[in-house]
């Protein structure tokens, strides 16, 4: 995990406008920011960046977002790495619903589109909680 002041992200998103304008938005609010626009891209790019945050699609082209969080996780890297889905097909409401559909695991956070502060300040608030529980010999929390 990274231990410098601001967490890196890595966002995968494949529409590309959005894609730019949430890495503007993240890079604004003084993230370090990285994008991929597919899963296979996603994959590559987090063993060379070393993520502390992946902030993936659920439905990309070549892999869902769930399917990237699990490779990640396999890795000892991706252990402390957190993983949220940010996604379009899902109202807020409807998100407590679909997270109890994953294994406990896959993913830390679900945050629907489009990223607003609110959204930012609860994605950074679990990477804190993240840092402290793995500061202090824990894994992930789940």
């Amino acid at each position: 995990m990274n231990t410098d002041q601001e967490p890196r992200l890595l966002l995968v998103e494949d529409h590309a406008d959005l894609g730019e304008a949430t890495a503007e938005f993240l890079r604004s609010a003084g993230l370090e920011v990285r994008l991929a626009s597919t899963g296979a891209e996603a994959l590559t790019s987090a063993a060379v960046f070393c993520p502390d945050i992946v902030l993936c699609d659920l439905n990309l082209l070549d892999m869902t977002g769930v399917e990237i969080a699990r490779v990640l996780r396999r890795h000892p890297a991706g252990r402390n790495t957190l993983f949220a889905i940010h996604t379009a097909g899902l109202r807020e409401a409807d998100i407590y619903t679909f997270e109890g559909d994953i294994p406990k695991g896959d993913v830390d956070l679900y945050l629907s589109k489009p990223m607003t502060m609110e959204k930012l300040d609860r994605l950074l608030a679990a990477f804190k909680s993240l840092r402290r529980s793995t500061t202090k010999g824990g894994t992930s929390p789940q």
